[in-house]
């Protein structure tokens, strides 16, 4: 008789009978309407999230023929999210995972996933390409995938989806990608042979996801900064500077410091 949020909605006692306990009284007198005239008929005020689950748990079916409500936009969404979960449960597996799959394979532990549509022209120049990081970027052209990520309910509802799934550092969006070459012109100043190129960008989803087991022990150090801390003693040809092992770079760093203090 109960569905999956049996927990969450009754407590046991100690003659093995459980109690109602996380239903409203005005939620359970709608749900009782069903077992009356076949239909719940929801108030426009009431809540429509908790039917939702209420009906998930006496597992009475959530759909037009059962309910009736006059808040036909709460009902809508409601429905939304239901049917969103179903459809980006299938896309995982027919275009998201298989795309992560590649990027793993090839040792990352995460991805970075643009979504176009079909008919997106990706013409890059090789010479000159775009600076978007085109080596850790995986790109899927899907146009339903394109269209059901560009509502925000749905971006929302798909990370709820992956954050079940055990993913990490999750992010969903709308973001700019080059497609093809816009501009191309010749400038005096010479940091690509005088030849500056402009690409054309297109709005599309995007997903960004991780996997990474041990990231909170990843270290970054930023070397372009180390030189800050570099010490300035000259060291002869013939003379050797004895470091411990095992030693990494923040360690040498705090290492070369010491060292300046004591000259």
């Amino acid at each position: 008789m109960f569905g999956e949020n049996m927990e969450r909605f009754t407590k046991e006692n100690g003659d093995g009978e459980f109690k109602i306990d996380s239903v409203s009284p005005d939620i359970f007198r709608a749900i009782l309407g069903y077992y009356v005239s076949g239909e719940i008929r929801v108030p426009f005020d009431m809540n429509m999230y908790e039917i939702k689950e209420a009906c998930d748990f006496f597992l009475i079916p959530f759909n037009t023929n059962t309910i009736i409500s006059e808040n036909l936009s709460a009902f809508m969404n409601e429905l939304s999210n239901d049917g969103s979960r179903r459809k980006f449960e299938s896309f995982l597996q027919t275009d998201i995972v298989p795309t992560m799959a590649e990027a793993a394979m090839k040792g990352e532990r995460e991805c970075h996933i643009v979504c176009l549509k079909e008919d997106d022209i990706v013409d890059w120049d090789p010479e000159y390409p775009p600076a978007v990081g085109e080596d850790r970027l995986s790109v899927v052209k899907n146009n339903e995938i394109s269209r059901f990520l560009k509502y925000i309910e749905n971006r929302e509802v798909a990370k709820s989806v992956l954050l079940e799934k055990g993913l990490k550092k999750i992010r969903l969006g709308i973001e700019g990608f080059p497609t093809h070459k816009d501009k191309v012109k010749v400038t005096q100043v010479k940091p690509r042979g005088g030849i500056q190129v402009t690409y054309f960008y297109v709005q599309r989803p995007f997903i960004v996801m991780s996997w990474e087991k041990e990231e909170h022990r990843s270290r970054h150090v930023d070397f372009a900064n180390v030189s800050t801390c570099q010490s300035h003693r000259s060291v002869n040809s013939d003379e050797t500077v004895n470091l411990p092992q095992n030693l990494n770079a923040v360690d040498e760093i705090e290492l070369v410091e010491q060292r300046d203090q004591e000259i």
